[in-house]
């Protein structure tokens, strides 16, 4: 990757979004068409390795061959793809196995540890990944390494080393490996760029990923390492009801900014899926489209060629961006409040209980606003029907919003029964469209982190309309979401507790 001017995308495998490999070389043609020549795929525990059946064996996820024809089916797309190994931090599905005890550096199952052993298995994954893709890099991770020496490996702490010593060791003895298969690294910044030494004892061929997905000041290390630095905006759908879109645009455009200020190698646009990706294929490749469309100096002024779809996205992205709701318990993340209140509980929950009603009544109106202009639209395209589910899944927020306000007034239980009632089937007939129009293009088993969830708000209500509606709602004891760790994981991956949780009682 000697080139300059890169232009790649991160798509997120491991987090339940499988494309199904026609899904996938159709995802492939449509970036190539839009002008990106790199793709990353970060996958995690989603690679089916031989040696190592454990892996993924609970989970969707890709052969060394299928990966291989993936590879070659890009390179003739005018594609690269450079696979993204986690090789220190975000190990937890790979780790939570008893037979990878001796790697683990802690309890909380999230990071490696520094011994022999976790160097022969990183040679394993290097060696199916240079089986797998032709590229000349292996992008090794190296994010969020937040238990590092905190258990096995304190030891060195404890020899006089600083975690900055630890680390830059152990991405030097990654290099080592990678470069013994010919290839050579790339690493996310975040644990470095503080520490520049670290770049320059990993020579002018690594290549740093600074990624800022919201609006922070850019550390100044960045501007000396220009030439080896990829700009890695994000697309902002994670943890989120629906992407956010106006957000996102204005992180492509600061990214933008900046990667012009430090003439960077290129820029990489990252589409995680924290929280189980419900979003689909069609948004991903939309938002990419928007990113490349700004890093190529146009300006944009809407997110649709369709008038009228393109009133809806700005219309949804109104209603869940959320900053006209109390998000405090989200500690202030207004982006997330629909999807949390999506999943609240619907009497005791804190959430509800924190908005007034002129709150959740001007969600309504916005909602009702949506379902007059989507009602005129014909939905045709892949992107078209993805935004439709949406809509309809906004629609049966709707009706949670409605059962919770005939609680909030203290109405007859009868009503609040039919209510529920009516709110439990469009909820499980929207899931069933969900289910159905997720098997079209993506593997199965990633379905069952939602279903697990869908059946959750399902079983939360019954057991609130039994235990909670005779009580009225100024004296109901109110309850947050938060206080379930099963919950966190509706929000992020990265919390070890709640990860942990899930499998045990899940195996989620």
């Amino acid at each position: 990757m000697n080139k300059t001017n890169i232009k790649a995308c991160m798509i997120d495998i491991s987090r339940f979004r499988v494309p199904t490999i026609s899904r996938m070389k159709k995802m492939i043609r449509n970036l190539s068409n839009i002008g990106y020549d790199t793709i990353f795929y970060n996958i995690e525990h989603v690679f089916k390795i031989p040696d190592h059946p454990k892996i993924g064996s609970e989970a969707d996820g890709y052969t060394i061959e299928e990966f291989k024809e993936l590879d070659i089916y890009a390179k003739e797309n005018s594609i690269e793809i450079i696979p993204l190994i986690q090789s220190f931090g975000h190990m937890f599905h790979i780790l939570k196995y008893p037979e990878y005890e001796n790697i683990c550096e802690s309890e909380k199952k999230w990071s490696l540890a520094i011994n022999d052993d976790t160097y022969k298995f990183i040679s394993d994954l290097y060696k199916a990944a240079s089986e797998a893709f032709s590229s000349e890099y292996i992008h090794i991770g190296g994010d969020e390494v937040y238990d590092m020496a905190s258990g096995k490996s304190k030891y060195l702490l404890e020899q006089g080393l600083t975690k900055d010593n630890i680390f830059l060791n152990h991405i030097l003895k990654l290099k080592e490996i990678a470069n013994s298969l010919n290839k050579e690294i790339i690493l996310w910044g975040d644990m470095v760029e503080n520490n520049p030494e670290v770049m320059e004892k990993l020579g002018e061929n690594a290549i740093l990923c600074y990624w800022n997905y919201e609006f922070e000041d850019m550390p100044t290390t960045y501007k000396g390492l220009g030439s080896n630095t990829l700009v890695c905006p994000g697309t902002n759908t994670w943890k989120s009801f629906f992407p956010r879109y106006d957000f996102a645009v204005k992180n492509f455009q600061l990214m933008k900014e900046r990667a012009d200020l430090i003439s960077a190698k290129g820029f990489m646009i990252t589409d995680w899926g924290d929280a189980g990706h419900i979003h689909p294929a069609s948004f991903t490749e939309n938002l990419f489209e928007i990113a490349f469309k700004v890093f190529d100096n146009e300006k944009i002024t809407r997110f649709s060629t369709n008038e009228k779809l393109d009133e809806v996205i700005k219309l949804l992205d109104e209603i869940h961006f959320g900053d006209y709701l109390n998000a405090e318990n989200l500690k202030e993340h207004s982006e997330y409040a629909t999807k949390h209140l999506f999943h609240e509980y619907v009497f005791k929950g804190k959430g509800f209980a924190s908005q007034s009603e002129e709150q959740l009544k001007k969600i309504i109106a916005k909602i009702e606003k949506l379902k007059i202009i989507s009602d005129t639209i014909e939905f045709l395209t892949e992107f078209e029907q993805d935004i439709k589910i949406f809509i309809d899944q906004t629609m049966v927020f709707f009706k949670k919003i409605e059962l919770h306000l005939l609680f909030r007034g203290n109405a007859d239980i009868s009503i609040a029964n039919n209510k529920a009632e009516e709110f439990i089937i469009s909820l499980r007939k929207w899931f069933a469209t969900f289910m159905k129009r997720w098997l079209t293009s993506y593997q199965p088993m990633g379905l069952y982190f939602h279903i697990h969830f869908i059946k959750k708000i399902e079983k939360d209500i019954i057991d609130e309309m039994r235990n909670s509606f005779a009580t009225s709602f100024d004296e109901i004891a109110k309850e947050t979401i938060y206080d379930n760790p099963e919950y966190l994981n509706l929000f992020s991956v990265g919390n070890s507790d709640a990860l942990i949780k899930l499998w045990k009682e899940h195996r989620l």
